[in-house]
């Protein structure tokens, strides 16, 4: 991150809780929308639109991977630094701890399915 604008525009996608929610779970591992689906219990268009401005703000790529699209962090250092220590500051939020555990008993294959 190398300009205010750019500062400006990644804290603004992390201002929602949904959007770092899944931030945070993206330092644990790759996602798909079914994934997230399970864990935040929102409708898909909304999910849709949070990865669209998480994505526009330089915080994730995806990935094409068979039948689904991979959502994963960027290689941005600073980006990478700043959701980990975010998350090092929500250590002890049940809401965080619980989607990192939810996150760990889930995957596309099973999600998918239900």
């Amino acid at each position: 991150m190398d300009s205010l604008k750019k500062v400006s525009t990644v804290l603004k996608a992390l201002s929602d809780e949904n959007r770092l929610r899944i931030a945070i779970m993206l330092l644990e591992r790759p996602i798909c929308v079914c994934e997230i689906n399970e864990i935040l219990h929102i409708a898909l268009s909304t999910i849709s639109a949070h990865l669209k401005t998480l994505k526009f703000a330089g915080i994730i790529t995806d990935v094409k991977d068979k039948r689904w699209v991979e959502y994963r962090l960027t290689d941005d250092k600073e980006i990478r630094e700043l959701l980990t220590s975010i998350k090092n500051n929500l250590s002890n939020c049940q809401i965080i701890l619980q989607d990192i555990e939810k996150l760990s008993k889930i995957d596309r294959y099973t999600c998918s399915n239900r």
